[in-house]
């Protein structure tokens, strides 16, 4: 990974730190004879200055996706990571010899040797998906996942509105008997939304956690089931009414804001 350093005077283990690369890595790095600085073989241990560029050797291996035949609609893309629009009906992720998924789709649209999803959508929902472009990034983009630094925003149109009012929504979800079924239930994973708008039938919503069929499931446990979801009890449409619409972070490396929307 290159970059250019925005701190002063720092040692470039505490700015590698401060940009979370995990330990892992970090010890690898320590071992490294190939880091360089301004084109000068140096160690982490090394002062750098603002405006100076870094190049860290990489240890990731390459990713193995099938390229498809299709293009992925692209949003956003830099060196370090893209933000891809993933259609109606469609795997994020593919198993063992798929070639008909959202990644199969960018593997053949994006020139990146390294590709992985930052996060996931369900099948049937529509929206903007971040994808890192390298092992180092991927691992920034990860803790900031964790860490809710970065708005994941969704719009969704519902059957009614029920008991669904703005704020948070703090409720358990645990798979049901059923294997692509999940429901409130106070022995499931803590999952979080935050209902932003309501307007009408169309509500906006932001997530803290992303626990499967999290918002499908939390929506339609308040009475206000997302038209479409003939899993949870929506209106029947052909279409799941439900889109990742915005997406909104720092960027790992660079610091600029990165705001991208449907």
């Amino acid at each position: 990974m290159i970059f250019t350093v925005t701190q002063q005077n720092e040692s470039l283990e505490n700015i590698l730190k401060s940009m979370h690369i995990p330990k892992k890595e970090m010890h690898w790095l320590r071992m490294s004879k190939v880091i360089t600085i301004n084109g000068e073989q140096k160690q982490l241990r090394d002062l750098v200055s603002q405006g100076d560029v870094v190049h860290l050797p990489d240890f990731s291996q390459d990713s193995n996706y099938i390229k498809s035949n299709e293009t992925v609609n692209v949003m956003y893309e830099d060196d370090y990571l893209a933000v891809v629009l993933k259609p109606h009906n469609k795997k994020t992720h593919p198993n063992d010899d798929e070639t008909n998924t959202l990644m199969n789709d960018a593997a053949n649209t994006i020139s990146s040797a390294y590709l992985e999803p930052v996060h996931r959508l369900d099948y049937d929902t529509k929206g903007l998906l971040i994808l890192a472009k390298n092992s180092y990034v991927k691992k920034m983009l990860d803790y900031m996942i964790e860490h809710h630094e970065i708005i994941r925003e969704y719009t969704v149109y519902v059957s009614s509105i029920g008991r669904l009012k703005i704020g948070k929504i703090e409720l358990p979800i645990k798979q049901a008997k059923s294997r692509n079924h999940q429901e409130v239930n106070r022995r499931g994973k803590h999952a979080v939304t935050n209902v932003i708008s309501i307007r009408d039938n169309k509500v906006t919503v932001q997530l803290e956690t992303g626990r499967t069929h999290q918002i499908r499931v939390h929506l339609s446990y308040l009475g206000a089931p997302i038209i479409g979801d003939k899993i949870y009890g929506g209106t029947n449409n052909d279409t799941l009414r439900l889109y990742a619409s915005r997406v909104q972070f720092n960027h790992p490396v660079t610091e600029k804001i990165i705001n991208v929307e449907i």
